[in-house]
Order: structure tokens, then C-alpha cells, then sequence
């Protein structure tokens, strides 16, 4: 029995349905979700150097001169002014931290173009730490707070604190203690010690060496 040609398109028209309508169709990729943005770390704010405040009062600890001024540190300053019997003095004074320990400081210090010949002028005079700079020691001193100040130096510009020392024998100095720098004094004044002393020297901080 022939089919009728209607029957026959009717099933192919029936056969090709599901492909017109998509029945295989894939599915479109979905859209990658947006990833929430990571927090970026925060870039380190440079710290600003030297102290922001200086208040006046001492600005170091015994423990703080004893941990930078290491072996090996050497504190060159520019000497002028007149000594002890009245005449006029230029020259460059050396100090070098021979030793250290976390009890004691070993230092030699001595004019450099005119050297002393004093018999102690080169062995090593060995202090415990205190709060103030080995070199200029003063024993058990008198400390009377003066003011903060700016100072100029030939090594720069330094914040300070401004400190009068005095002993039970008449040493005596004026020191300008760096604040952030234990230790070290940008500049000191040094006066007589008795009636007949015409000392009056001043020693500006020329350079720094630091120790190991």
C-alpha cells in the first residue's frame, strides 16, 4: 500500500521538530561572577626622622648610651677657644670607644693635630654608663637643665637638650645633648676650675663613626 505524500511530510516535518526547536541547544556559558577586590595592603608611611617633640628633660637612659655607643664609635669635634693657662687653642679633638661592655665604657680621647703629652692623655680611661655621653665625664655630677635648643655644627643641624654639669672637684661643662642620638653631644662648652683657670674651650661636632 503506497503512503500518501501528505503522510510522508508529515513525518519528516515530525523527524526535523526537535532540532528546529532547539532541543540539542547547548547552554550558554554563564558570566564569571565578579570577584569581590582584594584589600590591598597598606603602603609603610616613611617615618619621620629625628624626634617630633623634644621636652626638656634628659632625653636618654643609661641603658640606650650603653647600646650606641659600641666599640669602635669615634666622635670627631672642631676645638677652639683658650686652655688653662690663657692660650688661644684650634684644633681637632678625637674620642674613640675602645671598648664596652653592658656595665663599663673604655675611651681615649686627645687633640689630633697638637696631640697632648700628658702621661694619661692616651690610656684608656675606663667609667661605668650613665645617662650621659662617656666622653667629658663628669663624676656624680650637678645636672641643671638649661632649655632646648637647635644647635649648628659642622656634622649639622641637631634638636638638643641643653644641660649644665658640674663635680664636687670644679670640672664643669655646658652640653648639648642630641636627643636622638645617645650618647653623643653636638656641642660642649668646657670652663675653669678654679680662680687661676683661664679654660674656656668649645667643642662642635665634626663627624660621627659609628661602632660594631
Amino acid at each position: 500500500m503506497q503512503r500518501s505524500p501528505w503522510i510522508a511530510l508529515a513525518l519528516i516535518a515530525g523527524l526535523a521538530l526537535p532540532v528546529a526547536c532547539g532541543g540539542d541547544k547547548k547552554e550558554e556559558p554563564k558570566a564569571e561572577e565578579a570577584k569581590p577586590e582584594e584589600a590591598k595592603p597598606e603602603e609603610a608611611k616613611p617615618e619621620d626622622e629625628g624626634p617630633k617633640e623634644v621636652k626638656l628633660d634628659f632625653p636618654w637612659v643609661r641603658e640606650k648610651v650603653a647600646g650606641e655607643m659600641k666599640a669602635g664609635t669615634v666622635l670627631t669635634y672642631k676645638l677652639s677657644g683658650t686652655d688653662a693657662k690663657g692660650k688661644a687653642i684650634e684644633d681637632d679633638y678625637r674620642c674613640v670607644v675602645k671598648k664596652s661592655d653592658s656595665k663599663t665604657v673604655g675611651t681615649v680621647c686627645n687633640t689630633v693635630n697638637k696631640p697632648s703629652d700628658d702621661k694619661g692623655a692616651n690610656e684608656v680611661a675606663t667609667r661605668d654608663w650613665t645617662k650621659f655621653s662617656p666622653f667629658f665625664a663628669v663624676e656624680k655630677p650637678e645636672a641643671n637643665l638649661v632649655e632646648v635648643a637647635d644647635v649648628t655644627v659642622p656634622a649639622g643641624e641637631f634638636k638638643t637638650v641643653v644641660v649644665e654639669l658640674k663635680d664636687f672637684f670644679g670640672a664643669n661643662f655646658k652640653v648639648w645633648m642630641i636627643a636622638d642620638k645617645p650618647g653623643v653631644y653636638a656641642k660642649v662648652e668646657e670652663g675653669p676650675r678654679g680662680e687661676d683657670d683661664k679654660t674656656a674651650k668649645v667643642y662642635e661636632l665634626a663627624s660621627i663613626e659609628a661602632g660594631s
